[in-house]
């Protein structure tokens, strides 16, 4: 079931909702692509070494695995409403 976020929880975190928006975003990039490769290791563990499955790995299977996941976006912003999530700002000036 879906649960009703307080955008108030968000702007504590950070100066502006847009900010956290974006910074979510980005940490959740990252668990995706960190989730795709937890998947492809365990897709080479799991293949065997038939040419057709080098090819054209089982489609199914993949799709299991990545359903099986939790979702990146809830990850991120889970993160950071436990102020798990570090960020910094980039100075022009250096």
């Amino acid at each position: 079931m879906t649960e009703t976020l307080s955008l108030e929880k968000l702007e504590e975190k950070v100066d502006s909702l847009y900010e956290a928006i974006v910074i979510i975003a980005k940490r959740a990039r990252q668990i995706n692509e960190l989730q795709k490769q937890l998947i492809d290791k365990n897709t080479e563990a799991n293949s065997d070494d038939d040419e057709l499955d080098e090819i054209m790995p089982d489609v199914d299977y993949l799709d299991r695995q990545y359903l099986k996941l939790p979702k990146p976006t809830s990850i991120a912003l889970q993160e950071m409403l436990d102020g798990k999530l570090n960020f910094e700002y980039i100075s022009k000036n250096k």
